[in-house]
């Protein structure tokens, strides 16, 4: 009660508009700084599942050989460069063989917390070769990033806390509905941006200085949610890019290939029209024997080039191992067309591969299976694979697996 027992009007106004100010700010810090923590807490754990997929990737082959070494350096680069606080590597028996640890430079008290929010638990993936366990990537994230990121945004309130106390201090002979008026276009924008989580809007100028003070704040704070959001998508984009190709050929790979495949037999009426063909080269072993693995290395982009070269844009090529490659073929009509279809093929490699001052012959055989006769994925792959080898020993090396 004593709230209201004011000297004067002009007391009782500054305290209801302190009231106000307070309110309005609070709800503001609130929508912000929920929509900023939750917004990079889901695309942070987004982004730690795709680098522990890339890790795994990358350490495969050291995990098969025992590499200890080149499995340490491999780790360390992801702690060094990646929000990352901690990467184990255990073989298939459980037992530790190697783990990198980053450092906590700043805000070590807060970045423990934040860490213990947002990474709590560990990102396990097994890490596969031939169809079997050969280890396992246990990976912890850091919220290094985030916790500089969070150290602004409150640097920024406070900012605006600031305008606000100064503003509501020479705002007392302003009115009440002058003053709303101001707010609305502040609130109306927060709920958009909460719900809609439309980060590219902007708080519109305002003819109160200290508003339009404020709505720069927040407009700074804006653009740096939105960036943050465009980098998260633009490095996720990329990590599942870097996932789902091959490096050397930037063709889609096995695993890859397999969800396309699974695809077209979860769709009946793509699956009647579509077909599997396996490539493999005739003499790659000789190729890389006769003239180096760099010379191999470009006959297989050479080969993915001429194969992508010929075919349409709706099939999808892709490269499983190896000299081993994949199409699937969409919208086939006829028997007749899969024919048309393979000898062009085998005709785009009759063009030597002209490599510095060396002409290299490569040639390559193709198997081809048709979907609606497959029982499913795995038997269309095992038919295109009888098709593919049956073609070696034919002439003209190609074969259709039709029953």
């Amino acid at each position: 009660m004593k709230f209201f027992a004011l000297n004067s009007l002009q007391s009782l106004f500054r305290r209801s508009q302190f009231i106000i100010f307070a309110i309005t700010f609070l709800i503001c810090t609130l929508t912000f700084a929920s929509i900023s923590i939750f917004t990079v807490k889901s695309y942070a754990k987004q982004n730690l599942q795709l680098i522990s997929r890339t890790v795994a990737e990358r350490v495969q082959p050291a995990l098969v050989f025992q590499d200890q070494t080149t499995i340490s350096q491999i780790i360390r680069e992801y702690t060094e460069q990646h929000s990352v606080r901690l990467i184990e590597i255990n073989n298939n028996k459980g037992e530790l063989l190697s783990k990198s640890v980053k450092d906590i430079e700043h805000y070590s008290t807060l970045q423990n917390a934040f860490d213990w929010f947002f990474f709590k638990e560990p990102i396990h993936v097994q890490v596969d070769h031939n169809g079997q366990d050969v280890g396992e990537v246990v990976l912890y994230g850091s919220s290094n990033d985030i916790v500089i990121f969070v150290v602004k945004i409150f640097l920024g309130l406070l900012l605006g806390m600031l305008f606000m106390l100064f503003a509501l201090w020479w705002s007392v002979s302003s009115t009440y509905q002058h003053i709303m008026n101001a707010i609305t276009p502040i609130m109306h924008i927060a709920r958009m941006v909460s719900n809609q989580k439309a980060y590219n809007l902007r708080f519109p100028q305002n003819n109160i200085k200290e508003f339009d003070q404020l709505n720069t704040v927040f407009n700074q704070l804006l653009e740096e949610i939105q960036s943050w959001h465009n980098h998260l998508q633009n490095q996720n984009s990329e990590l599942t890019h870097q996932v789902q190709h091959d490096d050397l050929t930037q063709l889609p790979n096995r695993n890859y290939f397999y969800q396309q495949l699974f695809e077209v037999f979860d769709q009946p009426d793509t699956r009647k029209q579509a077909a599997l063909i396996f490539i493999d080269n005739n003499n790659f072993k000789g190729i890389n024997d006769n003239y180096g693995h760099l010379v191999g290395d470009e006959v297989l982009k050479e080969m993915a080039k001429r194969l992508k070269q010929n075919t349409r844009q709706s099939d999808f090529v892709a490269r499983l191992s190896g000299d081993e490659f994949a199409i699937i073929l969409k919208s086939v009509q006829q028997v007749e067309n899969l024919i048309l279809i393979a000898e062009n093929l085998i005709k785009c490699c009759q063009q030597p591969l002209q490599y510095k001052d060396q002409e290299v012959h490569f040639s390559f055989s193709i198997g081809i299976a048709i979907a609606n006769e497959a029982q499913s994925p795995e038997d269309l792959i095992s038919r295109a694979d009888q098709a593919m080898y049956k073609a070696k020993t034919l002439k003209h090396h190609w074969f259709i697996y039709h029953a």
